[in-house]
C-alpha cells in the first residue's frame, strides 16, 4: 500500500446564476462536468447538479431561520476534499462574490494551501429585474445602481447607511432582506426617500414560480405580504419603464409542445426564448413507406411523366427527397413539371434542395392550393401529390373534379408513440397553452392524455386553420389560430394569447 499523499485538487468556487439553468457560464458548466464533489447552496436548480454526472453531491445549503451547515464546516470540508485529490466544486446561487462568501471562501482556502479558480455567476442583483423587464440602469431614469444586502451586519458585516445610500439616487437593488423590508424601507423614507417611489418586489426570479409586485415603496412590503423569500427588491424610477408584455405575461407560464420530437428544436428554442417553461410531449411518429408503390412512383417521375408534384409538408419533401436519393437521383428529376408546395416552410424546404416551388397559395391550405392550380389549367395532366398515407382526400379530390389525373404516394406513416410518464404528469400539473402543428398532433393528444384530462381544459393555440377544425373536432378549445402558417407564425400567436393574460400565478392558469 502506497503512502504517498494525494496531489491537491483546485477548488472552483463556481456562481450558478439566478435560478434558470440556462444562465449558467461555460466555465461554470465545464466545472461541474469534470468535478469529484460538489459542495451546492439550496437553491440551486437541479438541471445544473445533473450536469456533474460523476459527482458525489452534498447538500450544504443554509436554511432561513432553519439547520445549516456552518461555514467554518464547509470551508473544512473543501480543504479535506481537495487533499484527498478530488476536484471540489462550491456551487453557490447567484454570484458567489456578491453578497455570497465567495471571497471568504477563497481567502480560507489560499490560506490553507489550496488552489483555488473563482467562476463568477450572473447575480440576481440585476438579473432578478431583468426577468421582469426592468433595467437597473437606464439613461431615462437611472446612470447609477447601488446594491445592498437587507442582512445588515450579518457576521460581523459593517452597518450600512441609509442616508449615503438614499443620496446616491438612481436604482437600489436590495437583496436578502425581505423580512426586515419593513425597516428598510422606513429607513429610507426618513432620511429623505419619498414614500411613494416607485418599487417592485420579485419573488422566485428565473423560475417557474417567479412572480413581481410593483407598488409605492411605502406599500411595497403590505401589498406583497405573501411573498417568501427569495424575494429581490428594486426601487426607483427604472420599474416604471419595465416592459409589461414580458414581465406579466409570458416569462414563467407553462407551453406544452407537441410537434415528433426530432422537429421540435426550432419551435422549443423559440419558446424558450420567451422564458417559458416548455414541456415536450411528442404525440406523433413518423416512419418511412419506402414500397413497390414508392419505388414505380419515383420512376414516373425520373420518366418525366408527371405535369405536377404537389408537397404539402416538410416531411413529404423530406421523404420524396430520400426515395430519389436511393434511387440516384436530384432535383433534376422535377425539372419538366410544376412543383406546388403548402406553406413557405415546404417551399424554402424546396429551396434547400435546388427547386423553386412555381406555385406557393397565400393561405396554406389544400383548398388554396387546389384553387391556385386550378387557375394554371390542370384538365388532362399527370399529378403526384407526395405525403403522408393519413393525409386529407381534400387536394386529390378538388384537382380531379378540375380534370386531373392524380396518384396519391404515401411517402410516410404517422403514428402516436408512447408518452414520456414525466411529461404526462407535466401536463396534469396545469399547462398554460398547448401548441399543434397539424391535425396528427392533435389527435396524438387526444390519444395520449384523453383519459387523464379534459381537452376542453387545454388552450391551444394551432399554426393553421385545418389543424384548429381537427383540434375542436377531438374537443380541444382553440384559443388562438397563427396567421401565417409556420413555426415562426405559430410562436407570435402564443406570445399574443399570452400576452392577453394576467401574470402566471394570478389564478388565470387552469389546471387540467
Amino acid at each position: 500500500m502506497s503512502g504517498t499523499p494525494a496531489e491537491v485538487r483546485t477548488v472552483f468556487i463556481v456562481g450558478a446564476g439566478p435560478g434558470d439553468p440556462r444562465l449558467i457560464t461555460l466555465a461554470g458548466s465545464e466545472a461541474l462536468r469534470t468535478a469529484d464533489v460538489v459542495l451546492h447552496d439550496r437553491l440551486v436548480a437541479t438541471e445544473l447538479l445533473q450536469l456533474a454526472e460523476n459527482a458525489e453531491l452534498i447538500d450544504v445549503g443554509k436554511t432561513p431561520g432553519g439547520p445549516a451547515v456552518t461555514q467554518l464546516d464547509i470551508i473544512r470540508m473543501m480543504i479535506d476534499r481537495s487533499r484527498r485529490g478530488q476536484r471540489v466544486v462550491r456551487l453557490k446561487g447567484g454570484d458567489p462574490f456578491v453578497f455570497g462568501r465567495g471571497g471568504e471562501e477563497a481567502s480560507a482556502l489560499a490560506r490553507a494551501g489550496i488552489p483555488v479558480q473563482l467562476v463568477p455567476g450572473v447575480s440576481s442583483a440585476h438579473a432578478a429585474a431583468a426577468a421582469f423587464g426592468i433595467a437597473v440602469t437606464d439613461r431615462r431614469a437611472a446612470s447609477a445602481v447601488t446594491v445592498v444586502t437587507g442582512s445588515e451586519g450579518d457576521g460581523g458585516a459593517p452597518p450600512i447607511d441609509w442616508s449615503a445610500v438614499a443620496r446616491v439616487g438612481g436604482t437600489i437593488v436590495v437583496m436578502m432582506g425581505w423580512h426586515n423590508f419593513d425597516n428598510i424601507a422606513r429607513r429610507l423614507i426618513a432620511v429623505g426617500m419619498p414614500a411613494d417611489t416607485p418599487a417592485a418586489a420579485i419573488e422566485q426570479a428565473w423560475t417557474s414560480s417567479q412572480r413581481a409586485l410593483f407598488a409605492p415603496l411605502a406599500q411595497l412590503r403590505r401589498r406583497a405580504a405573501d411573498f417568501q423569500p427569495p424575494v429581490t427588491v428594486v426601487i426607483g424610477d427604472v420599474t416604471t419603464l419595465s416592459t409589461p408584455e414580458v414581465c406579466w405575461s409570458i416569462m414563467g407560464r407553462r407551453i406544452l409542445v407537441t410537434r415528433a420530437a426530432r422537429q421540435a428544436t426550432a419551435l422549443v428554442e423559440r419558446l424558450r426564448a420567451f422564458n417559458a417553461e416548455v414541456i415536450q410531449l411528442p404525440t406523433i411518429d413518423v416512419h418511412v413507406i419506402d414500397n413497390e408503390s414508392v419505388d414505380a412512383a419515383v420512376r414516373r417521375l425520373a420518366d418525366g411523366q408527371y405535369d405536377i408534384v404537389a408537397l404539402t409538408s416538410v416531411n413529404g419533401v423530406e421523404h420524396l427527397w430520400a426515395a430519389m436519393r436511393r434511387r440516384g437521383l436530384d432535383a433534376r428529376a422535377l425539372a419538366g413539371a410544376c412543383v406546388a408546395a403548402i406553406g413557405s416552410q415546404t417551399a424554402a424546404a424546396l429551396n434547400e434542395r435546388g427547386v423553386a416551388a412555381d406555385v406557393v397559395p397565400r393561405e396554406f391550405t389544400s383548398v388554396a392550393l387546389a384553387d391556385a392550380l386550378a387557375e394554371r389549367g390542370v384538365g388532362g395532366k399527370r399529378a403526384l401529390l407526395a405525403r403522408a398515407s393519413q393525409a386529407s382526400s381534400t387536394l386529390s379530390e378538388r384537382l380531379r373534379m378540375s380534370g386531373a389525373d392524380v396518384d396519391e404516394l404515401a411517402l410516410y406513416d404517422i403514428s402516436t408513440p408512447q408518452a414520456e410518464p414525466d411529461a404526462l404528469a407535466e401536463l396534469q400539473q396545469g399547462i398554460d397553452v398547448v401548441t399543434l402543428t397539424s391535425p396528427s398532433t392533435a389527435r396524438g393528444l387526444a390519444e395520449l392524455a384523453g383519459d387523464l384530462v379534459d381537452l376542453d381544459s387545454l388552450h391551444t393555440v394551432c399554426i393553421g386553420p385545418v389543424t384548429a377544425e381537427a383540434a375542436r373536432q377531438f374537443g380541444f378549445r382553440v384559443v388562438a389560430t397563427a396567421e401565417t402558417h409556420t413555426i415562426e407564425g405559430l410562436v407570435q400567436a402564443v406570445g399574443r394569447y399570452l400576452a392577453s393574460l394576467g401574470p402566471p400565478g394570478d389564478g388565470t392558469r387552469k389546471p387540467a
